[in-house]
């Protein structure tokens, strides 16, 4: 089934925007260089400047920039179909993301995330915990041996070979996994250039150049699976039909692995090293954590015990809160609609921010402070919206639980394998890296005590 272009995307962004209080700041640059180094602060002038909903130039575009939850909320339920998710990415990542569930709207979205239905039911995701578990151990037994051992390389080169056998089926230690993880970096170099032409020599051409390999790679993938079993997502995706029982195409099913693998590779990537970068600095929390894993009297956790480490959980959920995989949700207007009392009209860029708001003060005990125990409170439960890291609605991450396997899994290895600390001191609190996905500057140095 084909999906004719919509209308909207033809036409330019409004910039037009008198009416809405706040400031663009620096001609052309705006407050991106401020924003990228220190996002919270610069949200938070903005907020008590102007309110909660303002125009800001953040990301080399105008916006309106909405914080709270009742404004996640409004763009998440878009009940009226008003707010274009293709729209407010495709600026920074619409060449590198192109034909994944990000960059489509509405019946076009729903259509193409049945490709997914079988891969995140819940049979696979069993399977999925098991294929993790060798590869965990084999890679976190080597981390212990390193002399000079640095948690975010290590966790991201494992995540990868997981994310190569979950997705692809395929074990890929050596030559393979390094070019696949450089085509991603590239990748994600390219969505933070400034220059964003696709010409020699420049960020973009490179990041580019990753998403063409990337394209080849995984297109080649697509028909080698058709008709044939496996528990792997590629092959569950390569074998989903349309309701006209026809497969989808190899380019379509391909576009779906490179966008849900290096969605699912770099956010939980993240989300480990954030968890051990606290934990580094909470031993209290990281024994606590150690004590509930040793009481199920298993090496690793299956899939049944996911929903019953109540501390692990509650770890889960902070660390997304301090730092959640997407910080700022972009969406374009497709119609005229009231934000906030004011009147937007179609085609104006949108923000909501999921770091603002998981930091609120008005809603949240010590909002700065690492606290899992805030979630057996259930301080998130004010606003359905106040925790929403995975976003919501039509377009609610269908990865969700597929990171908190992960992530569940990772850790509680780590956790019952070794007592980390920092490496060196004055490490905390470390220079952070916001965007595109949180972590340490410094790669977070750790010490492994190997545990009897």
């Amino acid at each position: 089934m084909e999906f004719a272009l919509p209308e909207y995307t033809r036409t330019k962004d409004n910039t037009q925007l008198g009416h809405i209080p706040g400031s663009y700041g620096l001609p052309f640059l705006g407050d991106t260089f401020r924003f990228v180094l220190k996002p919270f602060e610069v949200l938070d002038e903005h907020y008590r400047k102007n309110g909660p909903v303002f125009k800001a130039s953040l990301t080399f575009q105008k916006f309106v920039v909405a914080l709270g939850p009742d404004f996640i909320q409004q763009l998440m339920l878009d009940s009226k179909q008003t707010f274009s998710a293709r729209m407010g990415y495709n600026t920074p990542l619409g060449d590198f993301f192109a034909g994944g569930l990000l960059m489509r709207d509405f019946d076009e979205h729903k259509f193409h995330r049945r490709i997914m239905q079988t891969a995140f039911k819940i049979d696979a995701m069993r399977t999925y915990v098991e294929m993790m578990h060798p590869i965990i151990d084999r890679e976190m037994s080597r981390w212990g041996k390193q002399p000079k051992f640095h948690f975010y390389p290590n966790i991201k080169t494992l995540l990868l070979d997981i994310g190569a056998k979950v997705f692809l089926g395929m074990d890929m230690e050596g030559p393979e996994t390094r070019s696949l993880n450089e085509s991603f970096i590239d990748m994600n170099e390219g969505m933070l250039a400034l220059i964003r032409k696709d010409w020699p020599g420049l960020t973009y051409r490179k990041g580019m150049d990753g998403r063409r390999a990337l394209e080849k790679f995984f297109f080649e993938i697509v028909p080698q699976r058709r008709g044939v079993a496996g528990n792997d997502m590629a092959t569950f995706f390569s074998n989903e039909k349309t309701e006209d029982d026809q497969y989808y195409s190899d380019k379509i099913v391909g576009e779906h692995l490179i966008f849900l693998l290096l969605a699912a590779h770099d956010t939980t990537t993240s989300a480990l090293t954030m968890a051990a970068y606290y934990l580094a600095h909470d031993q209290q929390w990281q024994q606590r954590l150690r004590e509930e894993l040793k009481g199920l009297g298993k090496p690793h956790l299956e899939y049944e015990d996911l929903s019953t480490v109540t501390d692990l959980d509650h770890c889960f959920k902070e660390v997304l809160r301090m730092n959640p995989p997407v910080p700022m949700m972009m969406r374009r207007t497709v119609k005229e609609v009231e934000l906030g009392g004011y009147q937007l009209q179609p085609h104006t860029m949108v923000q909501i921010s999921p770091l603002y708001t998981h930091r609120m003060e008005q809603w949240w005990s010590n909002p700065h402070g690492f606290d899992p125990d805030r979630f057996a409170r259930e301080e998130h439960k004010q606003h359905s919206f106040l925790w929403a890291p995975f976003g919501g609605g039509a377009h609610k991450c269908i990865g969700l639980h597929f990171a908190d396997m992960l992530f569940k899994s990772a850790l509680s290895r780590l956790l019952l394998s070794y007592r980390i600390s920092f490496a060196d001191s004055g490490q905390y609190p470390s220079r952070m890296q916001h965007f595109p996905f949180a972590k340490p500057m410094d790669n977070l140095p750790l010490k492994l005590e190997a545990l009897a």
